[in-house]
């Protein structure tokens, strides 16, 4: 299975958070080094400590800010306070997806599908995962457009393959867009295949559990 793959997100700067996450494993880093020489200073004038000491602080501000990134890539960015901040949706889950493959010549639908959809997703890296009962794709780009008070916009290129044994479909790349709505529940969506397999189509895609 794919791994995860970085996204934008159109009028977020992740350089101004890494910024943020500097400057606090730096105060962090120095108000620790400040506690650990308050406390020898004590355990000296107590005389819990004879002679004098010498201590070295492998919690440097390079490992603070490591571990700071790595809570906020797994945690932080979906909490109600940061999400308010940085408006990043939160679109980790699984969704039901029942979608209609259209003639580009007559505009009618030849036939239905459905799909399970898994995203998985942090603050940097993103999948988004779909199964039918012929093929499986995964995405391979993606990026997020918010539309102030509408909902959001997922829009992601992905690589298909047919399951074994499914000789009449080929492997080929797509396009797909989400209109996701304001409450992050379900999305109206469009495809378009090529490289392989010229189709396209419309999808509703309906939210059935969160996380992951």
């Amino acid at each position: 299975m794919a791994s995860n793959h970085e996204y934008a997100v159109v009028g977020h700067s992740r350089a101004t958070v890494g910024r943020f996450l500097g400057i606090l494993a730096g105060l962090a880093s120095s108000s620790l080094a400040v506690l650990v020489a308050t406390l020898i200073t004590y355990a000296e004038r107590w005389g819990l400590i004879q002679e004098r000491a010498f201590w070295s602080l492998p919690l440097t501000a390079a490992i603070f800010y490591a571990l700071g990134h790595l809570a906020f890539d797994k945690w932080a960015w979906r909490t109600w306070l940061v999400h308010y901040a940085l408006d990043i949706p939160d679109l980790r889950g699984k969704w039901d997806c029942v979608g209609e493959t259209i003639n580009p010549t007559t505009g009618h639908v030849e036939y239905q599908w459905s799909s399970e959809i898994t995203v998985s997703q942090g603050w940097e890296k993103i999948r988004i995962y779909s199964q039918t009962k012929n093929s499986r794709s995964h995405s391979v780009a993606a990026s997020i457009i918010v539309e102030e008070d509408l909902g959001y916009i997922l829009m992601y290129s992905y690589r298909n393959e047919p399951r074994p044994g499914e000789p009449q479909l080929k492997a080929h790349h797509g396009y797909a867009e989400w209109h996701i709505s304001a409450d992050g529940s379900s999305a109206d969506a469009i495809y378009f295949n090529g490289g392989g397999r010229h189709t396209g189509g419309r999808m509703k895609i309906t939210r059935r559990t969160r996380g992951n």
